[in-house]
């Protein structure tokens, strides 16, 4: 948390919020600092930030104010109470354990609104830190697609190179960034 105090918006929420023509109603799972929601809410957003690290409920409830609520659960505990119309999720989806992660993910996906969008990171399986034993989820791209089937896809963005974590510790990533759109409802027709 401490590590990402300060930092800039993650650009893929930046535009992921500026596709909407005016704010409403936002979630940041996995808020950590509050960098993400602070940019939506200094953009007029009403913003529900969940976090599970005490350090970081420290961190957001200073920022707090009539348009932003924060939440102390992880992102497999949290249920959303109801929808929004953008949910962000930077680096955070793939620390649920795997058996939790299917379950977690369709509930977020579903807490968006039609029309809506979710802006989110999944870890690809070349990543350095799948390794036997790791309690964390990786996907492939077939599997990041199928979360969506049925969505329009925005960005599916594949990145594998060498870099480091939020702590200056050298890594190799491999991510999918997606930024998708849930459809509008469709219309029901009148059967006579």
């Amino acid at each position: 948390m401490a590590a990402t105090r300060g930092q800039p918006p993650w650009p893929a929420l930046v535009k992921a919020a500026a596709l909407f023509d005016k704010p409403g109603d936002a979630l940041d799972i996995g808020a950590g600092a509050g960098r993400d929601s602070l940019h939506l809410l200094s953009r007029g957003w009403s913003v529900t930030a969940v976090d599970s690290s005490p350090s970081s409920i420290a961190a957001l409830r200073r920022l707090a104010g009539d348009r932003f609520n924060v939440v102390q659960a992880t992102a497999q505990d949290f249920v959303p109470q109801h929808p929004y119309d953008l949910v962000n999720a930077q680096f955070s989806l793939p620390f649920i354990r795997p058996a939790d992660f299917d379950a977690t993910v369709a509930r977020l996906r579903d807490a968006v609104r039609p029309d809506g969008v979710m802006c989110t990171t999944f870890f690809g399986p070349h990543d350095y830190w799948n390794r036997p034993g790791a309690e964390l989820t990786f996907s492939t791209r077939e599997e990041v697609e199928q979360i969506f089937r049925g969505w329009g896809i925005l960005e599916l963005t594949e990145v594998e190179e060498d870099g480091k974590t939020a702590d200056g510790s050298p890594k190799h990533w491999h991510v999918f960034h997606v930024t998708a759109r849930r459809p509008p409802r469709e219309r029901r027709q009148l059967r006579l």
